[in-house]
C-alpha cells in the first residue's frame, strides 16, 4: 500500500512538473506577443482591398484613403482612444491625401496625425492593459519555465 502511495505522489508532481512547464511557455509565449502586437494600436494600415489588415485598428486603402472594412464584423476600424470626431479627422485626412494614391510623404502625414492626437490624449482614454500583461506576462512565464527545469535537472542526475 505504502508503494501505491510513493507511486501516485511521484505521478502527481510529474503531471505538476510538466503542468508548470506549459503554463509558462504559453504565458511566455503569449505575453510576448501581446507586447509586439500592442505596437500596432495607433499604427494606420495602408492596404488593398481583401488584404489581410494584420493588427492595425484602422485600415484605409492606397488607391483612395477609404476605410477598409477590417474590423469586427467587417465595419471599419477606429482607433481606440479616439472620439468620434477624432476618428472622423484622420478618415477624412486620408481621403483627402489618398484620393489619387498615396505618396510616402501623404502616409507619414496621416500618421504623424495620428501620433499627434494620441499625445493630447487624457491617459484614462489610453487603452489600458493589466498590470501582467506583455512583457512582464512574459518573464513571468519563463521564470517559471525554471522551476520544471530545474525540478528535472535534479532528478536525472540522482
Amino acid at each position: 500500500m505504502r508503494s501505491l502511495g510513493k507511486v501516485l505522489l511521484v505521478l502527481l508532481a510529474v503531471l505538476g512538473v510538466l503542468g508548470l512547464a506549459f503554463g509558462g511557455l504559453m504565458a511566455a509565449l503569449w505575453g510576448f506577443a501581446d507586447q509586439y502586437a500592442s505596437h500596432y494600436d495607433y499604427k494606420v494600415g495602408f492596404k488593398h482591398p481583401g488584404d489581410d489588415c494584420g493588427n492595425n485598428e484602422l485600415s484605409v486603402d492606397v488607391a483612395d484613403g477609404e476605410p477598409l472594412g477590417c474590423g469586427f464584423g467587417g465595419s471599419a476600424g477606429e482607433l481606440p482612444g479616439f472620439s468620434d470626431e477624432q476618428n472622423a479627422e484622420v478618415v477624412a485626412l486620408a481621403r483627402e491625401l489618398g484620393a489619387g494614391g498615396f505618396t510616402d510623404a501623404e502616409r507619414d502625414q496621416v500618421q504623424r496625425r495620428v501620433d499627434q492626437i494620441v499625445a493630447s490624449l487624457p491617459p484614462e482614454r489610453l487603452p489600458q492593459h493589466p498590470w501582467l500583461w506583455g512583457w512582464r506576462l512574459g518573464v513571468l512565464g519563463l521564470l517559471s519555465l525554471m522551476v520544471p527545469i530545474t525540478v528535472i535537472r535534479k532528478a536525472t542526475r540522482r
